[in-house]
């Protein structure tokens, strides 16, 4: 069961990037910002009436800077927001060809300027801890510390990452009600809200046991790797150990007699146990499509291991994506978003002002299977100001990862403004 965004007091979390993202920002000296401000009026299938989305992202860099600041807003009662800095670190370089380098704020250890950002369809991002916010955007998050990579040979580096501080995932919200019934967010996966009792159904009533915010979020987590980079081949292998990113929920239920009538109580204490993960990676720079080579293993559930493989095509500028991504031996219970996954992402220039956007990803396990495709076309007015258009379609099986959200296909029309 997902607990909404709310459980673990996201503001707490917000409010400690806040500081970070002023602190850092005033260290950069002559810090270039770009940014993409796109809201949107949105019609889903389950609604009478339309939804006002906003989302803006904006870019921070300099010599010794790099940041991103992410914010989605979307009206509604089954709304939600979220403002995220990530990544947004301050960078010291030295060395040949300055190789060696030490990072402080927010960033993922594998991720550096260099890199494209890690992407949930990796078996590395599959796994690690998430904003799932925008659920059908979700992103990879950094950890909050600090870092240190030293290369030690032309081809090979050693990169140490510290975090003291742990974000789970953020998932949409449950919104629990004081009576503890459900009133979840357009894309949360609420638990059961009805069960039967010698041939009775009742309703279940919720009731939320949370450790103290300092136990939550002041947990260790450490990560190691070893990069190998050439021309034809980059690789890395590593290891990390963090808390599960999200929440195991330990329950206790019983019948309760109320005013309201008979009821299911089940108390929830959100759990997030250590885990301990290897990992390999590998692009192959000079083959067709470049294709890049993850494998994932849980280092204490040997039955555990994922593995993706990804490639490209195209410009650098709008490259195309596709790739696999799928566990390896025992699979899990719930639908997950690794169940077979199969993805691509297409960009189209159809002409100079027009561009066409296709996002297909299907989970094709038996009895799991589901499918989203997304479809935006683009219509630049100048550099700076175009209009959008877009389509997105949700499809599956009950028991299947976006089968749960059939109901929220929807049709979209607005505008994106960049500077």
């Amino acid at each position: 069961m997902m607990m909404g965004a709310e459980t673990f007091h996201p503001l707490v979390f917000y409010r400690i990037q806040l500081i970070l993202f002023t602190l850092l920002f005033t260290l950069s000296s002559e810090a270039k910002i770009q940014s993409d401000l796109t809201p949107l009026f949105i019609q889903y299938a389950s609604e009478n009436s339309p939804t006002i989305q906003i989302a803006d992202k904006t870019n921070f860099f300099s010599d010794h800077f790099i940041g991103t600041g992410t914010f989605f807003f979307e009206s509604g009662p089954r709304g939600t927001w979220s403002f995220d800095p990530d990544p947004f670190r301050y960078q010291i370089e030295w060395g040949p060809g300055m190789s060696n380098f030490l990072w402080i704020g927010r960033s993922h250890p594998l991720q550096n300027q260099k890199k494209p950002p890690i992407e949930p369809t990796s078996a590395s991002g599959s796994i690690w801890a998430q904003n799932q916010i925008d659920a059908l955007n979700p992103r990879v998050s950094g950890w909050i510390g600090a870092g240190y990579s030293h290369s030690f040979h032309p081809h090979w580096k050693m990169s140490l990452t510290y975090s003291p501080i742990f974000v789970p995932t953020f998932s949409p919200r449950l919104g629990f009600t004081e009576r503890g019934d459900l009133n979840p967010a357009r894309f949360a996966r609420p638990p059961p809200n009805m069960v039967e009792n010698d041939g009775v159904r009742l309703p279940i009533r919720y009731q939320l046991r949370l450790s103290q915010i300092s136990e939550l979020i002041f947990r260790h987590q450490v990560f190691s790797g070893v990069t190998y980079d050439a021309d034809s081949l980059e690789s890395d292998l590593f290891f990390f150990t963090a808390p599960k990113p999200d929440p195991v929920p330990l329950t206790d239920s019983t019948l309760s007699v109320s005013d309201s009538g008979l009821n299911a109580k089940v108390s929830v204490i959100p759990q997030f146990p250590r885990e301990y993960w290897g990992g390999f990676r590998a692009t192959l720079k000079k083959v067709l499509f470049q294709p890049t080579i993850e494998f994932m293993q849980n280092l204490e559930i040997q039955t555990h291991r994922l593995v993706s493989i990804a490639g490209k095509f195209g410009p650098t500028r709008s490259q195309a994506q596709f790739g696999v991504l799928s566990p390896v031996g025992k699979r899990s219970d719930p639908p997950a978003f690794s169940d077979l996954l199969l993805f691509l992402k297409l960009p189209i220039a159809l002409s100079q002002h027009l561009s066409a956007r296709t996002l297909l990803e299907s989970t094709l396990f038996s009895g799991k299977r589901s499918l989203y495709w997304a479809q935006e076309l683009e219509l630049s007015l100048h550099s700076q100001f175009s209009t959008l258009i877009g389509v997105k379609v949700l499809a599956g099986e009950d028991r299947s990862f976006f089968g749960g959200w059939r109901n929220e296909s929807s049709i979209c029309l607005g505008v994106k403004k960049s500077w």
